[in-house]
């Protein structure tokens, strides 16, 4: 195996473990989450919205190395990562 393939099936086994092991979020209240998306080897795109809303939903990427976010309203959101 040639270091172009080792490579490749490193970065293809990365990018499906962090498909398979999203983080665990802790949801400030009066937001729910959306949606948690894989972006890449090491970020999750977060959609959120407001609790009870039915409108548009807003977003922010957080990557692996992060513990919180603090959002535009001043709420804290956590990251728990397995």
């Amino acid at each position: 195996m040639g270091f172009l393939q080792w490579a490749a099936a490193g970065i293809l086994a990365k990018s499906g473990h962090n498909k398979f092991n999203p983080p665990q979020v802790t949801v400030p209240p009066g937001l729910e989450m959306v949606g948690c998306k894989a972006r890449g080897m090491n970020e999750y795109t977060i959609k959120y919205r407001d609790s009870g809303s039915k409108g548009g939903s807003s977003q922010f990427t957080v990557s692996r190395n992060s513990r919180s976010y603090t959002g535009k309203n001043g709420v804290d959101w956590e990251f728990h990562w397995s």
